[in-house]
Formats: C-alpha cells, sequence, structure tokens
C-alpha cells in the first residue's frame, strides 16, 4: 500500500515562477497575423510540451520502479503523472480562448482538439483506477500506458485548422527566444509541482 503524508510546498518559489512566466508573457512579441493573441499561444504550447514530457518521464520512472521495486521511484511516477495531467488541463483551459480569438470558435472537430480531449479523459481515468488500487506495481504501470496514450494520440492527429509549427517555425529570432524561455520557466515550475507531490 501507498502511505499518504502531508509536505508543505515552498509558496514562495510558486510565486516567483508565475510572476516570471507572466512577465515573460506580457514582454513576449506579438505575432503578425494573430497579434497579441499569440502569447494565449505560447503559454497553450508551453504548457502542452511540458505535460507530455511530464507523461515521458512518469513511463520512464514506471518502467525503473517496474525493474528495481524502490518506492521512492513510485512516489515519483505517481507525481510526474499527476503534473503532467494538471499541465494537460491548463494547455486544454488555455486552448479554448486562444481558439475563439484565432478561429472565431472553438473547433471540437478538429483531430488536435479532440485528441486532447481523449488524451484528458483517458489519463485521468487510468490514473484514478491506480490510485484507486492503492498499489505502487498498478500506478506505475498506469504512468507507462499513460505515455502511450498520449503519444499514440498525438502522433495519430492531423493538423485540419491547427498549424503545424507556428512558433518554431517562424523566421523571429525574438518569438522562438522568449518562446524557449516560457518553456524553460513553465518546466521548472512543472518540476516544482512534481518535486512537491513526490513528497507526498
Amino acid at each position: 500500500m501507498m502511505t499518504i503524508t502531508r509536505a508543505r510546498p515552498n509558496w514562495i518559489v510558486y510565486i516567483a515562477l508565475i510572476g516570471l512566466l507572466i512577465a515573460l508573457l506580457a514582454l513576449s512579441p506579438a505575432e503578425a497575423r494573430l497579434g497579441n493573441v499569440v502569447k494565449l499561444v505560447y503559454a497553450h504550447g508551453a504548457a502542452m510540451r511540458v505535460a507530455l514530457y511530464a507523461y515521458a518521464i512518469a513511463a520512464a520512472v514506471g518502467i525503473a520502479y517496474l525493474a528495481t521495486r524502490r518506492e521512492s521511484l513510485a512516489r515519483w511516477a505517481r507525481a510526474f503523472q499527476e503534473t503532467a495531467i494538471v499541465f494537460w488541463i491548463a494547455h486544454f483551459v488555455v486552448s479554448l480562448p486562444a481558439q475563439q480569438l484565432a478561429w472565431g470558435g472553438i473547433a471540437w472537430t478538429e483531430p488536435r482538439v479532440l485528441s486532447a480531449v481523449w488524451i484528458l479523459l483517458l489519463t485521468v481515468f487510468i490514473f484514478g483506477v491506480a490510485r484507486w488500487m492503492g498499489d505502487a506495481r498498478a500506478m506505475a504501470s498506469a504512468a507507462i500506458a499513460n505515455a502511450m496514450v498520449a503519444i499514440v494520440l498525438m502522433r495519430g492527429a492531423i493538423n485540419v485548422l491547427h498549424p503545424i509549427d507556428p512558433i518554431l517555425g517562424s523566421d523571429s529570432i525574438a518569438i522562438k527566444g522568449f518562446y524557449l524561455a516560457i518553456v524553460l520557466t513553465t518546466g521548472i515550475l512543472a518540476f516544482q509541482f512534481a518535486r512537491d507531490r513526490a513528497r507526498t
């Protein structure tokens, strides 16, 4: 059985990172076609990338747990899954106003949007079942399954309205630089969250 204890998060670190993220988004350059709407795209893209990395890391840690049976690895597998789900929700929520402003409405039939919904529903369900079972092996297996769900559904989603890569495909060094800083800051925030969750 997995034990549960309480650990206090370092709120100063969270406030500093969120403040830095807001500052980066505020100072980031507008885009020729999207204008300042692109700042929502920066946040959406960064949260999505970080969530996918978290799903992948959770799977790697889950595999390591199954090979070694070290309890700390099971906690990290759970923590990175929780982080992945939280940041996937954040990416999805931010994508809604971005779609509304960029496309004139929420495109529920867009393959990338549908895949995002299915990834959220399936990974929350798989994680919830593993948490209900309260078994470290189930949690590690869930981490592997969730990474597979995310990879398969993302790779199978074609772009219709969604551009292939509007930011990294840009010719602007400033856009790429700010986006990289936003992704890095989001990644540090995610790691801090995962670290706190692993201590719980």
